[in-house]
């Protein structure tokens, strides 16, 4: 039955996609969605600064004509976990809603008792975007 499910999803999303044009000008700020060559500049910085991160050129048959052929998707290997799954697994006391006003229902903040991360909130202050240079700045990382 799950596979019934995916196959009509693929082929809904295999329609949607033919039907919507690239992006030709950034919506990020409207509707959060980037052009070709965002993704591909910032997939290239994520590469660069985070080793973890590679492109990947995929399946032909599913390549798109709009990005270049090595660059089809980023993929992340080989990243250091310091707990085993065991230790993370699903806890409902570990969970805290945040703005359960919010008509998407807000935001799920997980593990915010987990020892592990204690004083946290010490640590990062404030995060903002700036528009000029498009990079995420720290205000504050210690304080």
């Amino acid at each position: 039955m799950q596979s019934v499910i995916n196959t009509v999803k693929g082929t809904a999303l295999g329609v949607a996609e033919y039907l919507t044009p690239v992006l030709k000008e950034s919506k990020f700020r409207e509707t959060g969605v980037i052009t070709p060559e965002e993704f591909v500049a910032a997939g290239d910085h994520l590469v660069h600064h985070c080793p973890t991160w590679q492109w990947a050129c995929g399946d032909e048959m599913r390549a798109k004509a709009y990005l270049p052929k090595n660059k089809q998707f980023l993929i992340t290997r080989n990243v250091p976990c310091s707990r085993r799954c065991k230790e993370i697994e699903y806890c409902e006391e570990q969970e805290k809603v945040l703005e359960p006003d919010d008509p998407d229902g807000g935001w799920v903040d997980t593990h915010h008792n987990d020892p592990d991360d204690v004083g946290l909130e010490e640590k990062v202050s404030e995060m903002t975007f700036d528009t000029k240079t498009g990079r995420v700045l720290l205000s504050s990382l210690f304080q």
